[in-house]
């Protein structure tokens, strides 16, 4: 009887030992590494340019059908911006890993914490501060130059295309951006690459997607990173970037409407 406990406990022990290790080897298997990041990133792309490619044809039957213009409305920027959207949600469905990688860095506690704020305004003031010297002192970019990059002027302000763009801009695009350059980019480069380069690297390429402020968007991006290591929380960078896109959307609509 005592012989048959010990076997059994050995056969417990070791069962647990492979489920222990089953469990590392599964966990392993969903971690991010490098060739998922990279597939993730041409996955991700390939689905905007997929779907624009399906709107645009379904589209072009229902006018066809209807005989109605709506092809006109599919090449602009708020519209774009949703199915850019939808493009990314499907990735991360795709990529278990990526969404594992994630976990955790929406600390909405952050939003609870009044040095949070602090943070914030002082972010906003040296992003300011950092455009004011670029646009008006040193003139190395142009303010207002995104209302003819996103053909802004092209478009009906009516009160749908209006909401379409304050939705657009001041909703998915905080969130898409935040959670792509500072969550994904930022964070798994600086497991890879460490503080520095992941700083440079991701808010350079942050720039280098924002035609016409390149060095201004580069600071900010800079600034978001900092907000959200300080905070350890994506809705820090997230809330600012609302903020400032809604004041600049504000902006751009008044310059067009003037005119």
């Amino acid at each position: 009887m005592e012989g048959n406990q010990m076997d059994y406990m050995e056969n417990e022990r070791q069962n647990n030992s492979l489920n222990r290790n089953g469990s590392s080897l599964k966990i392993t298997g969903l971690e991010l590494n490098w060739s998922k990041f990279i597939l993730f990133i041409i996955t991700y792309l390939a689905l905007q340019v997929g779907i624009v490619f399906v709107a645009s044809i379904f589209v072009v039957i229902l006018d066809m059908i209807l005989g109605t213009n709506m092809m006109n409305y599919i090449d602009q920027i708020q519209y774009l911006s949703i199915l850019d959207f939808i493009g990314f949600i499907i990735a991360m469905l795709i990529f278990r890993s990526v969404r594992d990688f994630l976990q955790g860095e929406y600390r909405l506690a952050a939003l609870k914490e009044w040095q949070t704020y602090l943070y914030i305004v002082g972010a906003y003031f040296v992003v300011y501060f950092a455009q004011y010297l670029i646009f008006d002192v040193f003139q190395w970019e142009v303010s207002g130059s995104q209302v003819d990059l996103f053909g802004l002027n092209q478009i009906d302000l009516g009160l749908m295309n209006i909401f379409l763009l304050v939705i657009a801009f001041v909703v998915i695009a905080p969130v898409l951006e935040e959670t792509l350059f500072r969550g994904l980019i930022f964070g798994f480069l600086s497991k890879k690459i460490g503080f520095i380069g992941a700083l440079l690297a991701s808010s350079i390429i942050f720039g280098l997607l924002h035609p016409g402020h390149q060095l201004s968007t580069t600071i900010m991006g800079m600034a978001f990173v900092i907000i959200y290591l300080k905070t350890k929380s994506l809705w820090t960078p997230i809330l600012l970037h609302m903020i400032w896109n809604a004041l600049a959307t504000y902006g751009l609509l008044s310059l067009i409407l003037a005119n």
